[in-house]
């Protein structure tokens, strides 16, 4: 019985699915972070006073402000350092001109 082999995994694609995977953590991380603080913090019951920190309401502060540095910072961080830069091979190769492309370019 002949074996089927699955062909080698272009390294581009596992490179980009890598960098996906990321890409998706942090977002997943700084969602939940945002929604779930926001959530707890961000109403407030009758009677509470209203605290803040460098002139917003420390909800804010903590459950957007602070998340939305965090992601910008690591996101930064991620495409400086660990996206990586591939070389694509020419899809068209030079040689397969169609012939009206030719004859157009003759001098007539």
């Amino acid at each position: 019985m002949v074996q089927e082999h699955d062909p080698p995994v272009d390294p581009v694609y596992e490179s980009s699915l890598r960098e996906l995977k990321w890409i998706f953590v942090i977002w997943l991380t700084h969602f939940i972070w945002v929604v779930g603080y926001c959530y707890a913090f961000g109403y407030l019951a009758s009677g509470t006073k209203l605290t803040t920190v460098i002139g917003m309401p420390s909800w804010v502060f903590w459950g957007v402000f602070v998340p939305w540095l965090s992601a910008t910072l690591v996101s930064t961080w991620f495409a400086l350092t660990q996206i990586e830069d591939h070389d694509l091979p020419d899809s068209t190769p030079a040689a397969t001109t169609s012939p009206s492309k030719a004859q157009r370019g003759s001098g007539s």
